[in-house]
């Protein structure tokens, strides 16, 4: 893999605004001509989020809303590391488990799995090492998101330790 090298975040900003501007001036010729002759495309108000990421990405940024934050702290000498380092967080929260077994197994029954529901029962796991939590999936056989290669619910809980299972709780689970 070949490395590129970064743009600064002001130099990245006068190219971002060189676009800005290209597609001003298209859009201001294209408004000259006849309604009937007019091309769709040229009537937008700028390029769209993914060329914004794209430019971003150039200066080894996410969002061009961060690069132009960036040349701002820089052209007034304001001394910064982007995405220098990482802090660990809890949430507390309480959680409710659908079911309790006799033999103090946890049940909880998933239609639906969203990304919050996920980091919720990830939480969880982590936070009571010592319980038994079980999935019940409605369709264990539903994918995580439409990406062709998304997981499956199934797949999901069981590279998450999670015991599972689909519409009904398993024999074993009451043992």
């Amino acid at each position: 893999m070949i490395a590129r090298k970064l743009l600064t975040p002001a130099a990245t900003v006068k190219l971002w605004e060189a676009l800005l501007k290209e597609f001003e001036r298209v859009r201001v010729l294209e408004m000259k001509k006849k309604p009937k002759d007019r091309k769709k495309k040229n009537l937008r108000k700028g390029p769209g989020g993914r060329v914004a990421r794209t430019y971003a990405a150039k200066a080894g940024m996410k969002s061009m809303g961060e690069v132009y934050c960036t040349a701002d702290m820089n052209k007034r000498k304001i001394k910064c590391k982007y995405e220098h380092e990482k802090l660990e967080y809890s949430i507390e929260s309480t959680y409710t488990p659908d079911w309790t077994l006799a033999n103090d197994v946890l049940v909880e029954y998933k239609g639906k799995m969203t990304d919050q529901t996920r980091t919720k029962l990830l939480a969880i796991k982590r936070c009571n090492p010592d319980r038994r939590v079980c999935i019940v999936f409605e369709r264990a056989t539903n994918k995580l998101s439409s990406r062709p290669n998304s997981w499956r619910y199934w797949e999901w809980a069981e590279k998450n330790g999670f015991e599972w299972s689909e519409s009904v709780v398993k024999k074993e689970w009451c043992k």
